[in-house]
């Protein structure tokens, strides 16, 4: 129900955009058609049918239908974990020492399993099936597909934006770092002290905070200006720059 229901199945028409603020991790798969899609660092990639792909909160994503397209998006509201056994912990610690993963964005092609998860998933929706409860166990046998049929290497890339010795709270910065303006509440949030704040997010993301902000505040700044219609002066006061000229400065840099 509402804005932000646990499953939405979605069909967008040949020239239509997508753009959403995402408040929790969304998982998607991609049924049929095609779009361009720009989100955080990544630009005007190609997604397919046949792709899974995914989101951590906080992501901006925005997409323009290249032909009509598709789509069923899957939100996971807390900590995402493959079962109770097998955690994003548990992928981290094995890939870390294993491979190498690049930071880039990566999908999962959807294979047999999933294709027929995801029938019946929309059968059931179709029909009426739309009890909360029932899709929570549907999300829990989604993660036991993955965990069961796909190699940890290819999720570990897959969850590459929520691994670390510590997804919980990885998941609660990137909760919650849309709603505040600076380390100092960013630490509030975490319930930690400030000094101990900043060395628990230096070990969970292997940088400072203020400079994780600043990354994730000019990937929100890109595509504003590549997107969007504010004026400058808009966008100035919509992100917090004291003037044109500071955030102007912020760009050049």
């Amino acid at each position: 129900k509402g804005k932000n229901a646990s499953l939405e199945i979605l069909k967008v028409a040949k020239g239509g955009f997508i753009e959403r603020d995402l408040f929790t991790t969304e998982i998607v798969f991609v049924i049929k058609g095609n779009f361009i899609m720009n989100y955080g660092k990544v630009v005007d990639l190609e997604v397919s049918d046949g792709k899974v792909l995914f989101f951590p909160p906080g992501s901006h994503v925005h997409a323009e239908a290249m032909e009509d397209t598709h789509i069923i998006v899957c939100r996971i509201r807390g900590i995402v974990q493959l079962c109770e056994c097998v955690s994003l912990e548990h992928i981290f610690s094995y890939t870390e020492k294993s491979i190498t993963v690049k930071n880039e964005f990566h999908m999962l092609n959807i294979n047999v399993k999933l294709e027929k998860f995801i029938d019946f998933l929309i059968e059931c929706s179709e029909e009426g099936l739309k009890c909360s409860y029932y899709f929570e166990t549907k999300m829990k046998e989604l993660f036991f597909l993955l965990r069961a049929y796909y190699p940890k290497e290819e999720l570990r890339a897959f969850f590459a934006p929520l691994l670390s010795h510590n997804s919980t709270f990885m998941n609660l910065m990137y909760t919650n770092y849309r709603n505040v303006k600076n380390v100092r509440e960013l630490a509030e949030v975490s319930l930690y002290s400030e000094s101990g704040f900043k060395k628990q997010f230096h070990k969970v993301f292997g940088t400072s905070a203020s400079e994780w902000l600043r990354h994730q505040k000019a990937a929100l700044i890109f595509h504003a200006l590549t997107g969007s219609e504010m004026s400058i002066k808009e966008m100035a006061d919509k992100y917090d720059f004291s003037s044109v000229s500071s955030l102007t400065t912020f760009c050049q840099s």
